[in-house]
This record gives C-alpha cells, structure tokens and sequence, in this order.
C-alpha cells in the first residue's frame, strides 16, 4: 500500500484529472466556420424597376412562411425581424440562435430604373437558454440562411431571373 502525503486528500489528484479531462473533452468549437472574405454577402440582380422590388422584398418578409415582419425601413432598405433556430451545442445543451437579415436593394448602375441589385447581409444572435440575454455572435456566419431569403425573393419577383448571385 502506498503511502500518502501529509495533507493530501484520497482520491483529489483523479478528481483533478477527470475535471481537466472533461474541460479537454468537452472544449469549444474544433475549427472555426469559413469566412466570406469577398465583402460581397448574398446578393442577386433583377430584371426589376427597384420600387418595384422594394414592393415585392416587403410581401416575402411580410407573408407566410416567413412572416418575420419588418423593424425597420427607409430608402430602399428593410431591416426584418428575427427568425429563430436551433443553434449549436455548447457544453451538453443545444444554444438558441435568432437570425436578422438586412435587404438592400440598389438600382443598377447602367438602368437604375430597370434593374436592381439586392444585396441580402445577415446577422446571428445566439443565447444558452430561454429567458437569458440575447448576444450578438460575430463568429457565427450563416450565409445559408440569407441565401434562403434570397431565394424566395427570387421566387416571388416571378420572371425575373437573377442575373448573377453570389453565395
């Protein structure tokens, strides 16, 4: 039998190596999500007068399955409201993640009265549990989301095909 420190308690140096263990174990995330370094966000161009395309960006926010409403509004942009999902998991629970999205529309440079750019930027939110404080997550990047609403924009502005897009 092996004889034990003075002062030392049974059993303290496993509790400590299953703790850091478990900090190891458990960590944060293994890589960090990809970037978009192109500064250009989600964004198509329209075969549409860009009035026109305000109209038709404020029906999809507005209507069902959406249904985000709209916070915010002036000279060609709509802030919505937020679209919640489930987010990630953070140390034995799935986080709650809420995404706002931004919906420019710029009128094209060669027929500004003909065409226009919409350009779609998203930002994330995410919190650990109902009832917590919602944080802006600047390392959470969810193209994917925002290339959705553009792709029902796309939808319902009808013939109009977008001219390039970039995810």
């Amino acid at each position: 039998m092996r004889e034990r420190k003075p002062g030392s308690k049974p059993g303290s140096t496993t509790f400590f190596l299953c703790l850091f263990s478990f900090f190891v174990l458990a960590g944060c995330a293994a890589h960090w999500p990809e970037v978009d370094r192109t500064l250009t966000g989600t964004q198509a161009q329209f075969d549409v007068p860009p009035k026109q395309m305000v109209e038709t960006v404020k029906r999809v926010v507005t209507d069902p399955p959406l249904a985000l409403g709209i916070e915010q509004e002036g000279k060609g942009t709509i802030l919505t409201g937020y679209q919640n999902f489930p987010g990630e998991w953070h140390v034995a629970r799935r986080w709650q993640e809420r995404t706002q999205y931004r919906v420019t529309i710029i009128p094209d440079w060669d027929e500004p009265s003909k065409r226009c750019i919409v350009q779609v930027p998203e930002l994330t939110e995410q919190r650990a549990a109902e009832g917590m404080k919602w944080s802006p997550a600047a390392e959470i990047q969810r193209p994917e989301r925002a290339a959705e609403l553009l792709k029902q924009i796309q939808q319902r502005a009808g013939g109009a095909a977008a001219a390039s897009k970039t995810p």
